[in-house]
């Protein structure tokens, strides 16, 4: 996990080793990138980088995190429905996305969304109950990253309006195919 302490050098630090890092992921495959790598490409001393981060994951890790509060912002601001400023906003910023699919940590976008203050700020007043909290946390951000690895996987053919459309059916067909929902197919 990462731990940046609130002051402004240290938020300064974190900005530099998380730009070297989107710096590298262009041009260097994730798994050969070193944390010497990062500090040549960012300026900062090793101890500075493990007094932010533990490893190179929990940069990603915040990247995440700011990557999703910048999208639920976005939905706030907008009026735009959360998936789709969702969607939108990782459409717009591609290349940490296909780093998370491609070493197979989606676990990271999951925990980041579940995370999220704004999820909790949005649907925490709705669901009283903890638990019931958790497990919708849950469900949302494991939807919304599925979706997304599944863009990925695809080689991003679709659109970003495809992937909403595609998304509204299948949510559709989990309700009458009796999985989400009440009513179920007929034969």
């Amino acid at each position: 996990m990462y731990h940046i302490k609130k002051d402004k050098r240290a938020h300064a630090s974190a900005e530099l080793i998380c730009s070297g890092l989107l710096e590298l992921i262009k041009t260097v495959p994730f798994e050969q990138i070193t944390i010497s790598d990062i500090q040549r490409v960012s300026t900062v001393s090793r101890s500075t980088f493990y007094r932010n981060f533990d490893c190179i994951e929990d940069v990603l890790m915040l990247l995440c995190d700011r990557n999703f509060d910048a999208a639920l912002k976005r939905a706030e601001e907008t009026g735009e429905e959360i998936r789709i400023a969702v969607f939108r906003y990782w459409f717009e910023n591609v290349s940490l996305l296909e780093t998370i699919v491609k070493i197979h940590r989606t676990d990271i976008l999951v925990e980041s969304l579940r995370r999220s203050e704004q999820i909790k700020l949005k649907f925490r007043p709705y669901i009283k109950d903890e638990t019931v909290f958790d497990y919708f946390s849950g469900v949302i951000a494991s939807v919304m990253v599925g979706i997304l690895s599944t863009w990925i996987e695809h080689g991003k053919v679709e659109s970003e309006e495809e992937v909403l459309r595609y998304t509204q059916k299948v949510f559709a067909k989990l309700v009458t195919l009796g999985i989400m929902g009440k009513y179920r197919m007929r034969k």
